[in-house]
């Protein structure tokens, strides 16, 4: 009778853990490395019943698919795997309502949306606009209410002749900028804002709106007085 009670706690206390989301599972996996194990196993858990409203697999997902995205021979059914991280990022974002997930991974969130501001910003680079607008659409899966996805989709909306929904989106850019708490941002944070920023007062100063583009910037000013590729920036849309 003993044994059984041993055994029965120690079952109990398992199950507990288990259905807090300890997911020590997944974590052996990540270390190991094993990115399509990860994948499956964190996937079963945003499946399954007990575990699918919790926002931890989902990181583990992003994570397994963001590191997957970088192998070259990886399987065919990977082909997406960087839009597919930030569907799963996504989803960790809705389901994390304390925000407990998002501050403990803060340093990977950090590091996604770098990616895809390198992506952006290659695409402006090359006048691919087109192409540019699928990267910024997707800065949303960060939040419906991201003011730097708003200002780097107005630049995209211009660019392709879609003057209208820029200007809509460049003052709810505006509007939410106004109301944002710039000490909350991270490095790519900031890095968006102020490509989208300076990508707005770009356009609008080649379409001879100078006055509007210099609104723009002075936009940014007050948080990026201090930094040098802004002042970069600034010079070259204020001062030339």
């Amino acid at each position: 009778m003993k044994k059984l009670l041993t055994l029965f706690f120690t079952v109990f206390i398992a199950t507990t853990f288990y259905a807090q989301g300890d997911y020590q599972d997944l974590l052996i996996i990540k270390a190991d490395g094993d990115w399509e194990q990860l994948i499956k196993k964190a996937e079963r858990y945003t499946m399954k019943g007990s575990t699918e409203d919790d926002a931890v697999p989902y990181y583990y997902l992003a994570y397994g698919l963001y590191k997957i995205s970088f192998i070259g021979d990886r399987d065919e059914e990977y082909d997406n795997a960087f839009k597919d991280a930030l569907t799963a990022i996504g989803k960790m974002l809705k389901k994390d309502e304390t925000g407990e997930v998002q501050e403990k991974y803060a340093e990977f969130i950090n590091e996604i949306k770098m990616n895809l501001l390198e992506l952006i910003q290659n695409e402006f680079g090359n006048d691919e606009y087109r192409r540019a607008f699928g990267w910024v659409m997707r800065l949303y899966k960060f939040g419906r209410d991201y003011p730097q996805a708003k200002f780097l989709e107005g630049v995209c909306r211009y660019r392709n002749t879609d003057k209208a929904t820029a200007r809509m989106k460049w003052k709810e850019g505006q509007e939410l900028l106004e109301n944002s708490d710039p000490t909350s941002w991270g490095e790519a944070d900031k890095k968006l804002m102020m490509i989208g920023l300076y990508e707005s007062a770009k356009v609008l100063k080649e379409s001879r709106q100078n006055d509007r583009a210099k609104e723009f910037m002075n936009l940014g000013a007050p948080y990026f007085e201090d930094n040098e590729q802004w002042q970069t920036y600034y010079d070259e849309i204020v001062n030339s």
